[in-house]
């Protein structure tokens, strides 16, 4: 699986971030090397995530596809409401299977590179950190979105807005978190955020820590799914009625050659050869 994870970063690098394999520390084995790589994806916009089976018996009999819309609508509902309130132009997002294979390898392309970046450098790799944690509390997702929302500079923006963001950002790991889905490192955190006793670190110069009521941004919920070309294609950006689900899209890498489909919906309307 090794070769293949890694495999996959190079192929993503050449086809939409060369530079980034000439600045690429490619010193140490695989648990080094492809995090770094999956890192410097995200300085061009692409989110790579991997995720394997549920391990519980309790859901393993259900759907695997509609456990990977799950597990990508969190992402997607995640990046979108950042952007509605802090990059409200580069909204735009899409997503692409690899392969057919398991452990799932995709990807994940938006316009708001600095969401992107954060995403891989915290909110990945903390759901991986948390994902089988018997409780979290609702003090760690505030105190993450803190975390987030303070390298996106988002204090400039008004303090009932930060709050309703912060309030909706932890609102949809919560959810994320409670995927059944299992998800597997990939991506590092950037910076130490939890402490030995595993707590997480808190940040000073933020709002206090208190639930607003609902805003004017509704947590984006799943929708309709908009019918897709093969090819790669961003869905237009939600607005205040329902959102569209994000649908993934395959992206086979050797044209004019058929692979089987991977384990994801459909898209309603596509004909499967």
């Amino acid at each position: 699986m090794d070769q293949r994870v890694e495999q996959i970063l190079l192929s993503l690098a050449r086809q939409h971030a060369p530079n980034t394999l000439q600045n690429w520390d490619q010193r140490g084995g695989y648990e080094e090397r492809v995090p770094r790589l999956a890192r410097a994806l995200a300085e061009a916009n692409i989110l790579v995530l991997m995720a394997d089976q549920p391990p519980s018996l309790a859901v393993i009999t259900r759907d695997p596809q509609t456990l990977v819309q799950e597990w990508v609508n969190g992402y997607w509902k995640f990046y979108t409401r950042i952007c509605q309130e802090i990059f409200p132009s580069y909204i735009q997002l899409s997503a692409h299977t690899t392969d057919n294979q398991w452990p799932l390898v995709l990807y994940l392309r938006g316009e708001a590179t600095p969401v992107i970046q954060r995403m891989a450098g915290y909110i990945s790799p903390y759901i991986v950190e948390r994902q089988f944690s018997p409780v979290v509390s609702e003090a760690e997702l505030i105190g993450l979105m803190d975390i987030v929302l303070d390298e996106l500079e988002a204090w400039n923006i008004p303090r009932d807005a930060y709050k309703r963001l912060r309030a909706d950002g932890a609102a949809i790991l919560k959810e994320m978190l409670g995927t059944a889905i299992q998800q597997l490192p990939l991506t590092e955190f950037d910076r130490t955020i939890f402490s030995d006793s595993r707590r997480l670190v808190p940040i000073k110069n933020v709002p206090p820590a208190t639930l607003p009521e609902s805003g004017n941004h509704p947590v984006p919920q799943q929708a309709d799914t908009a019918q897709l070309n093969p090819t790669e294609q961003i869905l237009p950006a939600a607005t205040g009625e329902a959102a569209p689900r994000l649908p993934l899209i395959r992206r086979d890498n050797r044209e004019g050659e058929r692979k089987r489909r991977p384990p994801v919906p459909p898209i309603p309307g596509e004909k499967l050869t």
